[in-house]
């Protein structure tokens, strides 16, 4: 089952939970007892190691493959 990421609409708590696709959009309880939430893109990081295992961030995206703020020229 999947973890989808969500903030309570009250108290603005951001917190997971584990739910079916089917009901991926559907307002999950906070753990404050509020019903209400919205879920969210959520955030990661994924790190690997370079050829001599130091850690290495994983370049991705629509950026260019790590450019800072996505202002590098890809040329």
């Amino acid at each position: 089952m999947p973890l989808y990421e969500y903030v309570c609409d009250r108290c603005e708590t951001r917190f997971e939970a584990l739910r079916p696709a089917s009901r991926m959009n559907d307002p999950a309880e906070c753990p404050g007892g509020h019903a209400k939430s919205h879920r969210v893109l959520s955030n990661f990081a994924a790190v690997t190691k370079d050829p001599y295992g130091s850690p290495e961030p994983v370049a991705g995206g629509g950026c260019g493959g790590g450019c800072d703020n996505c202002s590098c020229s890809t040329n």
